[in-house]
């Protein structure tokens, strides 16, 4: 028997990479696409802000419940008042905030919304040392000061005649991402209680029930029956890629590492900044490529800090035996 016979059981017995792979570049390719699809949306009706958010929680929530309703509908139907509550304020945090996120790219450009959104990692992190689930090193601390001089450097306006301004959007645009945070650092103890689909789909619900009773109460009075057909498609893809970005990274987490993952997601900003260059005809000037360099290498940074923490004591110990 040769060598390669030998070794042909263990081929076959080994898991294929390339499913999880395909989810997470579904990923990236869906988060790079919503936020531009969401400012077409805005350009061509006159739907607001809280009129695309409340048609992407519910979009986004009759497709979960659909998805758990199949997979764990005891689980669903076994969550109790108590437990909707305590979800449903966790979930205003993410899934709430995407109105808050509608709300600054109303105002701002998709360029500075991608630059400013990656900064969540960072956020993330401060999140985690305040509540004593990590501790900080010199290298996060590092990697999160480049991201925001960067960011700074991308999204200021008069930058180059010595003045420093911003758009009231970018502000907006940085208090969702600081829920985002705040979101994913308190739902996770929680998502491990309930599971994912399960506590996913009762904060969507919840949230689509408040988003609601807010546009009812101050969203667009315009007729609907004039905005176009490519704006609602716009609309239920928006809606329908935010439920699928959930389910495609949750495939592809079941087989790749965290470190994977976090690594594809890199590539989501400078694909939202380049789509949105093409076909939406925003700048692509030098500042904003400076900027985005520097928000992508402290995100990277923030992300390996233990990694680079470790390999450098390693050296150091090396170092002193030698």
């Amino acid at each position: 028997m040769s060598s390669s016979d030998r070794t042909a059981p263990s081929n076959r017995g080994a898991p294929s990479q390339v499913v999880p792979i395909l989810c997470l570049l579904g990923v990236v390719a869906l988060l790079s696409s919503i936020t531009p699809a969401m400012k077409f949306v805005f350009q061509n009706s006159q739907m607001n802000f809280l009129d695309v958010s409340s048609g992407r929680i519910i979009v986004g929530f009759l497709f979960l419940v659909a998805i758990t309703a199949s997979v764990d509908w005891r689980g669903l139907c076994a969550l109790r008042l108590a437990e909707c509550t305590q979800l449903g304020t966790v979930g205003a945090l993410g899934v709430g905030s995407y109105a808050v996120a509608a709300w600054g790219l109303m105002q701002t450009s998709v360029t500075h919304y991608a630059l400013v959104y990656s900064l969540l990692p960072t956020f993330t992190a401060l999140f985690s040392w305040g509540l004593g689930k990590d501790r900080p090193s010199i290298f996060s601390l590092l990697g999160i000061l480049l991201s925001w001089m960067g960011c700074i450097t991308a999204t200021a306006q008069g930058f180059e005649a010595g003045t420093m301004g911003f758009d009231r959007g970018d502000a907006l645009v940085l208090l969702f991402t600081l829920m985002m945070s705040a979101h994913i650092v308190l739902s996770t103890p929680i998502i491990r209680r309930h599971g994912l689909l399960t506590a996913n789909t009762a904060m969507f619900g919840t949230s689509s029930i408040l988003v609601s009773g807010c546009t009812v109460a101050w969203g667009n009075s315009t007729p609907h029956m004039s905005v176009s057909w490519g704006v609602w498609g716009a609309v239920l893809f928006i809606g329908l890629g935010t439920a699928g970005v959930f389910l495609l990274r949750c495939q592809s987490l079941r087989s790749l590492t965290p470190a994977t993952v976090g690594a594809y997601h890199n590539f989501i900003p400078i694909s939202t900044i380049i789509l949105a260059h093409f076909s939406l005809d925003e700048p692509l000037t030098t500042q904003t490529l400076i900027g985005a360099c520097g928000v992508m290498l402290g995100t990277e940074l923030v992300r390996r800090a233990h990694q680079l923490g470790l390999w450098f004591d390693q050296a150091r110990w090396a170092q002193k035996i030698s």
